[in-house]
């Protein structure tokens, strides 16, 4: 059976779906966005399983992968396919799921914090807080640190951190920063 292959609410490909016996086989062709790496979900009334990331091949995206019927079975009958970016490339905002290298270099416990984004800029991070002129600002102790700005039609405090978890002056580079504590990684 062939389903589309979704994207956003956007259909970028198609799927087979094959019956081999006491297993499915799952083949996925889509167009390369290049905005990242993707990941794979069959689509259940019940649920969706993961299915793998998606392998670059020339200017499409392809992924293979043969499932038991007994662990789809539960779910229901495949109804399509969801693609979901698992890593951006050049900068592209993401939701902030562990906000723990941000809450180290920020110097503020951020776990509450709800809305957050980030992206990466080669050695760069940035931390996206949103914001409201109407309440308290976003981690003031970083005010001079910070710049205004709309993603997705919404207002952030944005705050750039160089890869020690330094804080960056608005528009500096990575030698325009400002005092603050080393860090790893953020996830």
């Amino acid at each position: 059976m062939e389903y589309p292959v979704l994207l956003e609410g956007e259909q970028v490909g198609t799927a087979a779906v094959v019956e081999e016996g006491e297993r499915l086989a799952v083949s996925l062709d889509c167009r390369e966005d290049n905005r990242g790496l993707f990941r794979g979900y069959l689509i259940c009334p019940e649920g969706e399983i993961p299915l793998g990331v998606l392998e670059p091949r020339g200017r499409r995206l392809w992924l293979q992968r043969r499932l038991l019927r007994e662990e789809v079975r539960p779910l229901g009958r495949p109804q399509g396919i969801r693609l979901r970016m698992s890593f951006a490339f050049g900068g592209e905002w993401q939701d902030l799921r562990e906000p723990s290298w941000f809450s180290q270099a920020a110097g503020e416990d951020l776990s509450q914090t709800k809305g957050l984004l980030w992206r990466q800029e080669g050695s760069r991070r940035f931390l996206a807080l949103p914001y409201d002129p109407g309440r308290p600002f976003p981690l003031v102790r970083l005010f001079c640190f910070a710049r205004i700005q709309a993603v997705g039609g919404r207002r952030y405090a944005v705050y750039g951190f160089d890869s020690a978890g330094r804080p960056l002056f608005p528009g500096g580079g990575e030698g325009a920063t400002g005092p603050g504590p080393s860090a790893g990684t953020p996830g």
